[in-house]
């Protein structure tokens, strides 16, 4: 089932922003030359919000440990340690969803 999370007008190419689906925290991230994407929107690594991540339009950077992702994929740069858990995104008059349903974040072997 699809959640509405936010208008799409309010992320911009290259940009990102956390919302909240069905108690999920996620990045909604627009690559340069992509489509709007979601992504689980904590670390891995540490389980810590990626709301504070740095993200230049392409790769989105953790600040706890720097450990980085390709926001048209979620797949891991550096470390190669573990990708981020992708959400199904569906857009309709503007408005962006999001499907939660049998998705769960991905973390890092300990």
């Amino acid at each position: 089932m699809f959640t509405r999370v936010c208008k799409e007008d309010t992320i911009a190419v290259g940009g990102m922003r956390v919302v909240i689906a069905d108690a999920h925290v996620i990045i909604l991230a627009w690559p340069d030359n992509g489509v709007i994407k979601a992504f689980q929107g904590v670390c891995p690594h540490t389980n810590m919000p990626l709301a504070e991540a740095d993200f230049d339009g392409t790769v989105l950077t953790c600040p706890s440990h720097a450990w980085t992702w390709d926001m048209n994929t979620g797949a891991p740069i550096h470390p190669q340690e573990s990708p981020l858990a992708e959400y199904p995104v569906k857009i309709e008059d503007g408005v962006v969803y999001i499907d939660t349903d049998g998705v769960s974040p991905l973390y890092a072997s300990p």
